[in-house]
Parts: structure tokens; sequence; C-alpha cells
């Protein structure tokens, strides 16, 4: 024997331990179980609670639509009645509220804009004020009126206040009490109706009217 044969002999090699694959591909289709498993189980905790009065009660309280926020209570809390067009803000033009909006103020006819703490609004016949903003959570609303969820359009959803008047915290703004009110939210913009006078079927047809769209 050489050498080198010898050395060869001699030398040791450690090679990693052979994975375990089979156990890995046993696991593989369990893993895929607990996804559906997690949705039952959700479903069912929401139904659970639902089942029980204060818990119901609870959920039920509270409405959520990208910026705005409802809240049910039993009692209102204190706020001024004040015109719909009192502390709108600044006057702005077209150009201006596209750069704050992110797009062109809808409908492109429209009367003149102003805009306060990044809300662009603007009087509607009725009369009617019309707000639109993009960033989330602007608006809280109290209310202890009727609040329904209404279909605007076949992909938009909306919130139909009515009834009493409730009270709406705009950013910087005191609260003031609101008359009836239909809000709805498209791509990242969220839209607001308000007039004491709005009935339902106004208020969605002047929101499609915005969207240039049709119920489905």
């Amino acid at each position: 024997m050489t050498e080198l044969e010898r050395e060869l002999r001699a030398l040791r090699l450690d090679w990693p331990g052979t994975p375990d694959v089979a156990s890995r591909l046993e696991l593989r289709p369990r893993r895929r179980l607990l996804v559906p498993a997690l949705v039952v189980a959700a479903v069912v905790a929401v139904a659970a609670a639902l089942a029980v009065p204060q818990s119901r009660s609870a959920i039920l309280r509270f409405f959520h639509l990208r910026g705005v926020t409802v809240e049910r209570v039993a009692t209102l809390p204190p706020a001024e009645e004040r015109p719909l067009a009192a502390g709108l803000g600044r006057e702005v033009g077209d150009a201006e509220a596209r750069a704050l909006l992110g797009g062109r103020f809808l409908p492109a006819a429209h009367g003149t804009l102003y805009e306060r703490d990044g809300i662009v609004s603007t009087l509607l016949r009725g009369p009617v004020l019309l707000s639109e903003f993009g960033a989330p959570e602007y608006l809280k609303k109290f209310v202890t009126s009727n609040v329904e969820w209404v279909k605007v359009a076949p992909d938009v959803q909306g919130l139909w206040i009515s009834g009493a008047p409730h009270v709406v915290f705009f950013p910087s703004a005191s609260p003031r009490l609101a008359g009836n009110v239909l809000v709805f939210a498209t791509g990242s913009r969220t839209f607001r109706l308000e007039g004491r006078d709005l009935t339902k079927d106004d208020a969605l047809a002047k929101a499609r009217e915005i969207l240039g769209t049709t119920a489905g």
C-alpha cells in the first residue's frame, strides 16, 4: 500500500445527516387544513358573540367605513347647531383640490370649493353639503338615530344615518349637530353628503351621479 493510499484511508469526512423528507411531506397537508379551521373558528366566535345580548349590542354600537366611525350612544355629547356652510375653511381651486385629494373633485361640475384639514367641501342644491377626503380616520360621529348599510353601487357600500340629529366631530372644529347623512367610499376617497331634509333616495341618487354609475 502506498503512502497516498494510507492517507486516504485515514481521512474522515463528516457528512450532513439525511433530511427526513417523508415526515415533512406528511406535515404539509395538515398545515393547509389550519387556515380553513381558523376561518371556521372565527365565524363560530362571532356567531357566539352575537348570540349573547350584551355582546350583540356592543358589536352593533359601532360602524366603521374608511375614514368615518359611527358610535351609537344613549345620550349625545354637547354640540352646537350651525349652518352647513359654517367652518368649511378657505376657498381653493380645482388644481389645489386635486393635489389634496389625489384626483379631481367629484363631480367635475360643482360650486365653490373649500378646504379645511384636508377635507374639501362644496354646497349642492338642497342645500346639501358634499365633503371629500382621502386620509383615514377623519370623522367621528355619535348617534341616537337610525344607522343602516346601503348599496350605493354594485361595489360601493355606504352608511345612511337618518332621523334625529347626530353629533359629528371634524378634526379641528368643535362638535356640531348634523342632519341626515350618507357616507360612502371608493378607491382611496371617502365621500359625505349631509342635509337636514335629505332623503335616502335623494342621497343615493346624488351619490350615483357623483360616481357616474348606477346601482346593480
